[in-house]
């Protein structure tokens, strides 16, 4: 099972045979693709090829696409991915709950949304992304390291889930987290659906690609 089928379970409330595993790739992009941080951020061309090559060095199921971009220029980022995934999920990563950016994205082939660090937080924004979100059959999710319990937090903003740092499996909806950069030991899922890999944010930019490698072939092999 591929990560775009492994998101759509998980998408769809259904267990996945494995979790899925997505890190959320920003600065670490530049290193390991060997690209100056503004043009990261802010050509969609060497965006999409940085993400594509970290994805594949990580064995990530999902390339997260957009960190730290504009919604235009992220939008032209992901039409540059999206032919190019080969089984791979993209997760669309934008600042704020806007429905046209989100509409935008979800047609251009994301397979989730990725609210990443947003400063707005009027429920009724977040509602209307939500059910922008499910008419597409795409989750959402909140990615916000600084929120106190982002789980709840995306809950009562009426988001699908959230990432939070150490999951206990108690969380409402669709949980991601349960891992650090360092992790040498087999991590262990803290629940069996609804429930996927990720850092509590940005994948550290200064790990070991030697050690993030090994730990994605691990959660994915």
């Amino acid at each position: 099972m591929g990560g775009r089928e492994l998101v759509a379970a998980l998408a769809a409330g259904r267990t996945p045979e494995r979790p899925p595993y997505l890190p959320l790739i920003g600065r670490i992009a530049a290193v390991l693709a060997q690209v100056d941080e503004t043009d990261l951020r802010t050509l969609p061309r060497v965006h999409a090829a940085a993400v594509l090559e970290t994805a594949a060095a990580l064995a990530a199921d999902v390339v997260s696409v957009g960190v730290g971009m504009r919604a235009e220029d992220s939008l032209e980022a992901l039409t540059r991915v999206a032919p190019l995934l080969g089984g791979r999920a993209a997760a669309a990563c934008l600042a704020e709950p806007d429905p046209a950016a989100i509409r935008a994205h979800c047609e251009a082939g994301a397979d989730m949304v990725l609210l990443v660090s947003p400063a707005e937080r009027r429920p009724a924004r977040y509602r209307t992304a939500a059910n922008l979100c499910r008419f597409y059959g795409r989750p959402l999710i909140l990615v916000d390291p600084d929120a106190d319990d982002c789980a709840a937090l995306a809950a009562d903003l009426g988001c699908d889930g959230a990432v939070v740092a150490a999951p206990s499996g108690s969380e409402p909806g669709i949980v991601g987290g349960g891992l650090v950069a360092s992790a040498g030991a087999e991590p262990v899922a803290p629940r069996a659906d609804r429930f996927f890999w990720a850092f509590a944010g940005e994948v550290p930019a200064d790990a070991s690609p030697e050690v993030l490698g090994a730990l994605g072939r691990r959660l994915t092999g």
